[in-house]
């Protein structure tokens, strides 16, 4: 054999052994035969060419292909191969789930109990389990949001106007704290200096407590002769006294207007000045006049004997 025709066999035997190899790598088995099924997604993350896909614990087909759907990669269209011994239910899914506690992502096939089985390059039905990893992430997501908005509010809030404020009311807090142990101190030495003076007030209280206990009877008595009273001058017509007695005043009012209105006599005479002073000199004349006649009554009156 010519040393050409060697060198050829062992470069294509090298390279049969690299793709095998490589297929091998990629998990592809190529002694036994595939069937190929497609998977929808929205998201991919974590998800690669060559992920093993498991039944039951067992490796039974991997991932061949994987690609974006839409220009804006809304969703991605898996292309995945299983071992053909494998016959898949319609009602099969196949989920994309947490492999380890690391966060290693993997696929699961759960076999349906459909009669009717899937062709090859059908879609199937997928699914999505979160890890506990995942799980973790979301629940603290949105606790970091809130505590985010609970610092930046405390943020806020705590400025350094704000911070003086704290200062001041705590400063009249404690201001206000010695004033109540003052007055605490106080009391205390007012309660020990008139200690006397109050167990003194606290036994009068109870011997007036006690004289009225003991004349609860005569109490009573009282009262009703308070309410007897009250029958009575309620049987006296105490109403219509009054009544009478405030249309007296009302007329008495009325005769006081008038006078103060210079009308009657009475009226004149308060009123009117001239009419005052005239009366006044008349008394006056008058009072002269009597005098005069008592000092000198023969004068006014002459007596003849006949």
């Amino acid at each position: 054999m010519k040393t050409e025709i060697k060198v050829g066999l062992v470069g294509f035997a090298i390279l049969v052994l690299l793709f095998v190899g490589i297929k091998f790598l990629k998990g592809v088995d190529l002694f036994n035969s595939e069937t190929t099924y497609y998977a929808i997604y929205d998201n991919v993350s974590g998800m690669h060419e060559s992920n093993y896909i498991y039944l039951n614990g067992m490796k039974v087909g991997y991932i061949k292909d994987i690609k974006m759907i839409g220009e804006r990669a809304e969703k991605f269209k898996v292309t995945i191969s299983i071992d053909s011994k494998i016959k898949l239910p319609k009602d099969s899914k196949i989920v994309f789930y947490s492999a380890d506690i690391l966060g290693s992502k993997a696929l699961r096939l759960e076999l349906g109990e459909s009669k009717e089985l899937l062709s090859s390059k059908d879609t199937l039905a997928t699914g999505i389990e979160l890890g506990m990893l995942d799980k973790l992430s979301s629940s603290i997501e949105p606790m970091a949001q809130n505590l985010d908005s609970i610092l930046l509010a405390t943020k806020n809030i705590l400025n350094s106007q704000t911070q003086d404020n704290l200062k001041k009311t705590f400063d009249n807090l404690e201001q206000t704290s010695k004033r109540l142990n003052s007055i605490s101190t106080q009391f205390d030495a007012l309660m020990a200096s008139d200690k006397a003076k109050i167990s003194k007030i606290i036994s009068n209280t109870e011997s007036i407590t006690a004289n009225l206990r003991d004349n609860n009877e005569k109490l009573s008595n009282i009262v009703a002769s308070i309410n007897d009273i009250a029958d009575t001058a309620a049987q006296a017509q105490i109403g219509t006294t009054l009544m009478k007695t405030s249309q007296t005043i009302d007329k008495l009012n009325n005769i006081l207007g008038v006078i103060e209105k210079g009308k009657g006599n009475v009226g004149l005479l308060i009123n009117d000045e001239g009419l005052y002073k005239s009366l006044d000199e008349s008394a006056k004349k008058l009072d002269a006049l009597i005098e005069d006649i008592k000092a000198n009554p023969k004068k006014y009156i002459k007596v003849s004997v006949f």
